[in-house]
Parts: structure tokens; C-alpha cells; sequence
């Protein structure tokens, strides 16, 4: 059977420091102190020994506390004794080893408990914590997702109603609709381009031309953010519509010329064009009736008389 006594407090307890500003006979006091305590330890021990005799076994386990003066004092001792039950109940105080190692057993148990239970409540907080991280993570994904839907539905209606203008403005010259799609997160396909074919028709007279070319500019620039290849298509129009401006002015001068010369001879003012006596008496022709009519207007070009 063993015993094991624990005298006094303890175990190896830190080194005290000192102060500079402290007293001298203050650092002999607490010196003095811990060599009582040394002296009142060893008592106890001798005092254990002399109670067991010399039949039991003593194992003493001192624990030492540094002083201030840099040496080491035993401020706590730890007393194993092995012998009878008769020797060792002479002993007060002690506690049996098998007793002693039941409640290090308990002590341990409790420690575990207590170890897992903190790492339950640890696991418990990491979990909590990760599912607010995901939630998190899951409300960022499912608002981004949302917020690239709302885009492409607006880029669908700013798309439906570029094209639906060019085709209101092109009439006659503009094709079908044709769009582009893009699935969208949501699995759903959006509008997110589209085009309407436009003929550069030309007609059979300059104005016709220039009505066609002038409608084909209307509807190239019908939307209010004509883009980059309605742009060309107007400009491409405009070209065309300043060629057919260009001819109808030329025809216009050349109308105007000839309604000058009509008036001109309308008004008694007449083109006088020579007659030659020698052709007419060359010309077999000039007899007869047909010299009658070329004497008379020969007479009605000397006279200036005005033509019927």
C-alpha cells in the first residue's frame, strides 16, 4: 500500500523580482520567509518518517521557489511512503495511491469532458460561421445573377425598339427583323442584337432617286442612338441623294435653256439663218411649187415678218 503526501503549497513557484527602489530590508524579509518555509517543510518531513518507521519506504519529491538572493528554497515537498497498512495509518493526511490515482483519473475525465465540450462549441461556432459564409456567398451570387438579368432585359427593349425604328422609317425599303440571342444566367435567352435590311434603291429619274435616298436616310438615323453601321448606311444614302440632286439640277438648266429659246422665238425674234443663191439655182428641186414657197420666205426673212 501507498500513501502520498503533499506538505505544505506546492510546487516551483516564479522568481520574484525586485524592485531597484526596494527596500534592502524588505528582499531580506521575503528571503527569511522562504527559509522558514524550507525549515517547516523538512520538519514535516522528518516528522512523517519518524511517525512510519524504519520498516516503511519514503520517496520525497522537493519543489523549490528562487529567492532574491539567487538561491533556491523548497517551498512545497511531495512524500510517497510504501509500506503496511498497520505503518501507514499511523500516518495522518496521506492519501492512498490507488486513491490518489482515481482522482487523477477523475481529474483527467474532467479535463477531457471540458476539452470537448469547448471543442463541441468550437465546431459549433465554425459551423455557424460557414453557413453564414455561404449564405453570404449564395445572396452575392443569386444578386449578381439578378442583376445581370435586369441588364440584358434592358439591353432586349433598348435593342426591340432600335430595330422596330428603323423599320417603321424604311417602309417599303427595309426588310425583316432579324435578332441575336444571349442566354442569360437564368437559363433564358435575351434579345441583345438585331438588324433590318435596307435597300439602297434607285429609281428611274433623278427625283425618284432623291426620294428614295432621302427615306433611306429617315431610316437609318430613326433611332435616337443611331449606330455606327446606320450611320454608314445614311452617309451611303446621302452620297447617292447629292448625284441625283446634281443631275436634276443639270436637267433643270438644260429645261430652262430651251424655254428661253422658245420664248425667244415666240415673241417675233427670229432665228436668221443665210440662204444661199447658189444652191437654189444648183438644186433641181427649187422648180416649180417649191420655188414659189422658198422665194416667199426668202421675201418674208428680208421683210422680218414674224413665223406662223
Amino acid at each position: 500500500m501507498q500513501i502520498t503526501s503533499m506538505l505544505s503549497a506546492g510546487y516551483l513557484e516564479p522568481v520574484q523580482q525586485v524592485s531597484r527602489v526596494q527596500n534592502v530590508n524588505q528582499v531580506k524579509e521575503v528571503d527569511q520567509s522562504k527559509q522558514a518555509k524550507e525549515q517547516e517543510i523538512l520538519a514535516e518531513e522528518q516528522a512523517l518518517k519518524a511517525k512510519l518507521g524504519n520498516s516503511a519506504q519514503v520517496h520525497t519529491v522537493y519543489h523549490y521557489t528562487m529567492g532574491t538572493d539567487g538561491k533556491r528554497y523548497i517551498t512545497g515537498a511531495s512524500v510517497t511512503m510504501k509500506g503496511s497498512e498497520q505503518d501507514l495509518n499511523r500516518v495522518s493526511g496521506g492519501i492512498a495511491t490507488e486513491d490518489l490515482q482515481s482522482q487523477k483519473q477523475e481529474a483527467q475525465d474532467a479535463l477531457r469532458k471540458k476539452d470537448q465540450k469547448t471543442e463541441d462549441a468550437q465546431n459549433i461556432i465554425k459551423s455557424e460561421s460557414e453557413k453564414r459564409e455561404a449564405s453570404k456567398k449564395k445572396d452575392k451570387a443569386e444578386n449578381e445573377k439578378d442583376s445581370q438579368v435586369r441588364e440584358l432585359k434592358s439591353i432586349q427593349n433598348e435593342v426591340i425598339a432600335h430595330e422596330a425604328a428603323h423599320k417603321a422609317a424604311a417602309g417599303e425599303f427595309g426588310g425583316a427583323i432579324s435578332y441575336a440571342y444571349t442566354e442569360g444566367p437564368d437559363g433564358k435567352r435575351y434579345i441583345t442584337g438585331g438588324e433590318v435590311p435596307i435597300k439602297l434603291k434607285q429609281g428611274s429619274t433623278p427625283e425618284e432617286t432623291l426620294r428614295n435616298m432621302q427615306k433611306v436616310q429617315m431610316a437609318a438615323s430613326a433611332p435616337a442612338d443611331p449606330s455606327g453601321q446606320d450611320r454608314q448606311v445614311a452617309t451611303k444614302a446621302a452620297a447617292i441623294a447629292a448625284k441625283a440632286r446634281s443631275e436634276l439640277n443639270r436637267n433643270d438648266e438644260t429645261e430652262s435653256e430651251s424655254s428661253e429659246l422658245a420664248a425667244t422665238v415666240a415673241k417675233g425674234t427670229p432665228i436668221i439663218e443665210p440662204v444661199s443663191r447658189e444652191n437654189e439655182l444648183q438644186d433641181p428641186s427649187m422648180n416649180g411649187v417649191q420655188s414659189v414657197l422658198a422665194a416667199v420666205k426668202e421675201l418674208q426673212i428680208q421683210s422680218l415678218i414674224p413665223a406662223a
